[in-house]
């Protein structure tokens, strides 16, 4: 694909920003993301922790900001982490409970 023809998708979307800027995101995913990384992205439950990870740092250090929230949006399951061991090892601030009060309840 040539940057002309490129240039003539571009013009397709007419005035709508939105789909201007994911096009651009889409660019930027297929012509610099590394082909393991790709490959991770297109099939995310194949990908290793450290793959996983490897893809949203490339999103978010190209910008691709909206194709980052897809990403996560739709892989929201390997970001859960319900194990309260992860609170024992952290020193609570003294207004915690407050703060849970205004944001929880």
């Amino acid at each position: 694909m040539t940057k002309k023809e490129l240039y003539k998708r571009w013009e397709a979307f007419g005035a709508v920003d939105y789909d201007k800027s994911l096009f651009i995101e889409y660019i930027y995913l297929c012509n610099f993301i590394s082909d393991e990384d790709f490959y991770c992205y297109l099939h995310p439950n194949e990908a290793t922790k450290a793959q996983f990870l490897s893809v949203l740092n490339f999103l978010q250090c190209q910008g691709c900001y909206m194709l980052l929230y897809r990403f996560l949006r739709d892989n929201r399951d390997r970001l859960i982490f319900p194990d309260f061991k992860r609170l024992e090892e952290i020193t609570l601030r003294d207004d915690i409970e407050e703060r849970l009060k205004k944001y929880c309840f």
